[in-house]
This record gives C-alpha cells, structure tokens and sequence, in this order.
C-alpha cells in the first residue's frame, strides 16, 4: 500500500538524518540497521556483495578500494533526464574500507535465461518494448558541450569497462580514433594483427570498422540480464550503472554481446531494442579484451 511505502520511507530518512551525524560512526549506522532488520545477503562477484533490508531498502557494498561517487552521479543523471525506473540513493557511507550504497530497493527479479526461455513470444515482444523506450530515452539525451566530444563517464572521468581495459577503469578519450586505439594496445590494425594472430582476411574487416565515426551516447554498458528487474512481463527497473558512461554509438549493442555471449536465444533478441552494428561487434570479437598501455590515454 502507498501509505506504508511512504511511512518506510520517512522512517528511513529520519534514521538516516539521526544516525549519520559526526558525532556518530558508519559502523554504529550500519550496526543498527543489522541488527533491527532482516537481511537477505547476495554475492554478485567475489568483490561486491549487496543486502536487502526488507522490501524498501537496497544496500550495494562495493569491494575494498572501489568508489561510490560516480554510480551515484549516474543513477541521478538518468532520473534526472529520463523516466528509466533507476534506484534512488539515500546515502553512501564508507565502512571497513568499503563503500555502501543505501538505495530504493527495485522490485522484482533479475531476468534469467531460463526465465526468457519460458516467456511466451508476447511477453518477450511486451519486454523488448520496454527496453527499446528505455534505451531511445538513454539515447536521445544532448551530449554535454564539450569540445572535442570526450569518451567519458558522467562526471568527465575513466569509464568502468572491462572490454576497454581489464585493468582498470580508463579514459576519457578524446575520441573514437583513440578509444580505438587502446582498443588495439596501441598498435596499428595490421601489426595487432600480427601480434595476436589474427587471420590475414579479418585484418579488412577490423580496419574498416575502426575507420568508421559514429555519434557518442549516453549508454548503460552493461546490459545484461542480471541488470534488467522485472515482475511478470514489466520491467520494473535497470541497475547496476557503474559502468554507464558517453561512449560512441555502436558501444551499447557490441558490449552486450560480449556480456551475454553465451545466452543465444537473447543474443539474437538484441537487435530489437538495441541499434544492431554487426561490422563493429564482428570486429570486436576478433580483438577481444584490451589492457592499458603506455603512454596513457588520460587528457
């Protein structure tokens, strides 16, 4: 009911005023809601581990070392701009080296495999409709003013990306031609080719893809199953923005290949609500994962 959502939420920010005072620690805030709520506990990763408490509140723990600041920015700049279901932050505490993320709790479930499986055609079709108008609202949004169009997250900073760097994150790029450029480690296409032993018929293929300009979006990048929530046929929400960032048009459709390479009957789903570029994905395939190399690419 609408009255006792509002009512835990009140709650929940009285707490929050009360208890994130100076003269109070992250751990007694945090000891408290442990101790006065039910927890669910999942493990997403060995890195990052995230709670539930109850039906209203969600609590994402980054790992040791990792920041809050620009998932956060993120997920207001999407509220902001769109009517995407994202989660709303409370606060973010920092607590035995690590980072947690208090937020609205997204309800429903992460879409699975076996679940898109047991979906009827009408149901998938009422689904992709959804993810098509959330992924066009992503799109449309007017890039910042810069000049030249930088590759970056939404503060102007290295974009999380493990197809861009396995390293860490990386960035901001001045352009196309030098995301392209670390893509491939530096080299050009025929001696990456060559390094990496890639056959001689595909070095066209990878060369004409990374000739090509595309406009730069605002993409989620990291569109994946575990990060779409639904209830029956609707979505009730996307998440996990970390890795959201400006990226070149074709990003959003070549990252989530690579994300859910393995799930066929969703892959060949993609093309209905995400722009479809197959030259680029093919040439991505073929390079696979990149790693940082010197010089460095940050402006």
């Amino acid at each position: 009911m609408t009255w006792i959502r509002v009512a835990c939420h009140a709650h929940f920010a009285l707490l929050t005023t009360y208890y994130y005072q100076p003269r109070t620690s992250n751990a007694a805030f945090i000891s408290f809601f442990s101790w006065s709520t039910p927890l669910v506990l999942g493990q997403s990763g060995k890195r990052r581990q995230e709670i539930t408490f109850g039906r209203f509140v969600f609590v994402k723990i980054l790992g040791i070392g990792d920041d809050a600041t620009v998932e956060v920015a993120t997920m207001k700049f999407v509220l902001q701009h769109t009517n995407i279901p994202v989660p709303r932050v409370f606060v973010v505490l920092r607590y035995r080296g690590r980072h947690h993320i208090f937020m609205t709790r997204i309800a429903g479930k992460e879409l699975s495999r076996r679940q898109w499986k047991a979906y009827s055609q009408d149901s998938r079709d009422h689904i992709l409709a959804q993810l098509r108008n959330y992924i066009s609202q992503l799109r449309e949004i007017v890039p910042p003013p810069h000049s030249p169009p930088f590759i970056c997250n939404v503060l102007g900073g290295p974009i999380m990306d493990h197809r861009l760097c396995v390293d860490r994150p990386y960035g901001p790029y001045c352009d196309e031609e030098q995301m392209n450029l670390q893509r491939r480690q530096g080299f050009t296409v025929e001696r990456f080719a060559e390094i990496f032993n890639i056959p001689e018929e595909f070095v066209g293929l990878i060369k004409h893809a990374h000739d090509l300009r595309h406009p730069v979006v605002f993409t989620h990048n990291d569109i994946a199953m575990r990060n779409i929530m639904v209830s029956g046929d609707r979505v009730t929400g996307l998440i996990d923005w970390e890795c959201a960032g400006w990226l070149p048009a074709h990003w959003e459709y070549v990252k989530a290949n690579w994300t859910e390479f393995i799930a066929e009957e969703w892959i060949d789903d993609l093309r209905k609500f995400i722009p479809p570029y197959d030259l680029e994905n093919e040439a991505d395939e073929l390079i696979g994962w990149s790693r940082s190399w010197e010089p460095r690419l940050d402006l």
